[in-house]
């Protein structure tokens, strides 16, 4: 009877460890789940508040503003690509959202911040051609 008193302990203890063990899990889900939240911010759906410092374009004139959302908008779509690629693999939306969500996030309220100041100054987001050279004067022969 010992001998089977403690695998029955033993066992009882095991199964009460896993059990732990997937609390512990869901725990640090719903934390993950809701720091993702707060993280997503207030004031557009990428959370600008939180990524994007609200001054950071009041200096820029129409040029700067349109060089610099084709930057970030190159970067934007750069990594929509990496995260659609991501996510075609084993485990992809977790590698995705690990890797890339947070830069994704930060890009595109930087983008949206942009689009803002670029309709308060009713700017185009095109950039402007460079200015032509002024053709060379001919060399002389002497």
């Amino acid at each position: 009877m010992t001998h089977e008193r403690t695998v029955e302990g033993v066992n009882r203890g095991h199964a009460r460890r896993q059990r732990a063990g997937l609390l512990r899990l869901a725990v640090l889900g719903a934390l993950a789940t809701g720091l993702g939240a707060c993280a997503s911010g207030g004031e557009s759906p990428f959370g600008s508040s939180v990524f994007v410092d609200p001054a950071k374009y009041d200096l820029y004139d129409c040029q700067q503003l349109a060089t610099a959302r084709k930057s970030t908008n190159d970067r934007v779509v750069e990594l929509e690509g990496l995260m659609a690629k991501a996510e075609t693999g084993a485990g992809g939306a977790l590698v995705s959202g690990l890797a890339y969500q947070t830069d994704y996030r930060a890009q595109r309220a930087q983008r949206d911040a942009i689009d803002a100041k670029l309709a308060r100054h009713n700017c185009s987001a095109e950039l402007a051609p460079p200015p032509a050279a002024a053709p060379a004067a001919p060399k002389r022969r002497r």
